[in-house]
């Protein structure tokens, strides 16, 4: 029996620092283990992009090589420096456009495509092909193009979580048409136990999210304060730019390190020896309402208590006993529940049903095939 084959067809950059790029990855390492022949093909879209294999499975940490990969060409020189901010839309049709024409040009299409550009989403669904569209995030663009393209008979959406889906708009549709699926774990990465360092608190993750600092500077100033004396703050991951800038900034407060990006097998060592997980955005409505921390699900895997800003996003894992939540940009709230979680005791919640990427990745498949 021939395996099924999917494209992932999207306008990402690889290799990437960023959680969308881990994400995506993750998606095609589990469906290629689930037995689904998989090509990624994405834009060589910056000075840093590369479909060299070798570059991308180092750069992420993989033990074998499970899928191919194809980097398209980057066209489109246009800039504007009065209309800046079209630049990054105007160049994403366009190569969306040439991509799904430049793949459609080709003999044996693949049983069904994913992707996480609207765009091409929009451009497949035309065509009436088997496409899938994650959707991580909401515009007003990505809605009407949401909206076109879901009319189409074999086009799909992927949601993170409810509140995404109804924001969006699109929730009238046949149930085999809309998937909500949250993220998951990497369990190949977190398996092994370690013995945690007593008040040891850990954030991982870009320093900047969609152009915003994460909020993180209160809570490096918080940690001045000499109720946290005992306690000590690791960040891993951001730019070595940013990381120089946050270490310059923040030079004299002993208790906080910065490292930078870190491979996932050496980053669930980290996790593993930590005692308390970080969780903390901007307070902009889609940090509030739609994000799905991937780190969310790896504090987990790493046995880790949480400390949360109180979003009501965050709030969808209040169910979670070893979670305590703090007022946004309030330095005394975030003090009295780091406190507060460092007392309280790591309880291993059976009720707490953590989903793994090959959990996810099958739901996935069950839902596009």
């Amino acid at each position: 029996m021939n395996k099924s084959k999917i494209y992932y067809l999207t306008y990402q950059d690889f290799p990437a620092y960023t959680a969308n790029s881990q994400q995506t990855i993750s998606t095609c390492k589990y469906l290629a283990k689930n037995d689904i022949t998989i090509k990624l093909i994405f834009p060589l879209r910056s000075l840093n992009s590369s479909a060299d294999l070798n570059n991308i499975f180092d750069f992420y940490n993989f033990k074998e090589k499970l899928f191919t990969v194809m980097g398209l060409p980057f066209h489109g020189k246009f800039q504007s420096r009065y209309f800046k901010k079209f630049n990054y839309l105007y160049k994403h049709i366009l190569w969306s456009y040439y991509a799904v024409n430049t793949i459609l040009s080709k003999d044996n299409l693949p049983d069904a495509f994913i992707t996480r550009s609207d765009w091409i989403f929009y451009f497949l669904s035309r065509k009436n092909l088997n496409v899938t569209y994650e959707c991580h995030k909401l515009t007003k663009l990505r809605k009407f193009l949401m909206a076109k393209s879901i009319k189409y008979k074999n086009s799909k959406i992927i949601f993170l979580n409810n509140k995404l889906m109804f924001d969006s708009g699109i929730k009238n549709f046949n149930k085999n048409k809309i998937l909500i699926q949250n993220g998951g774990y990497d369990e190949e990465f977190f398996q092994k136990k370690y013995k945690k360092n007593h008040n040891s608190v850990i954030f991982t993750g870009n320093l900047y999210r969609l152009g915003k600092e994460r909020n993180l500077k209160f809570v490096i100033e918080a940690f001045q304060d000499k109720r946290l004396k005992d306690f000590n703050l690791k960040i891993i991951g951001g730019s070595k730019v940013d990381l120089i800038k946050f270490n310059n900034e923040f030079s004299d407060v002993k208790n906080v390190t910065f490292k930078n990006y870190l491979p996932k097998n050496l980053l669930a060592i980290e996790l593993g020896l930590s005692e308390i997980g970080l969780l903390i955005n901007d307070n902009n409505y889609h940090s509030m309402h739609h994000t799905d921390p991937l780190k969310y699900y790896e504090y987990i895997a790493s046995e880790l208590k949480i400390i949360a800003t109180d979003f009501p996003s965050h709030r969808e894992f209040e169910k979670n006993s070893n979670i305590v939540f703090f007022d946004h940009n309030n330095s005394e709230s975030f003090i009295n529940a780091l406190l507060k979680i460092s007392e309280n005791n790591f309880l291993l919640d059976e009720n707490i049903q953590i989903t793994t990427q090959d959990q996810r990745v099958k739901n996935i498949i069950s839902f596009i095939l």
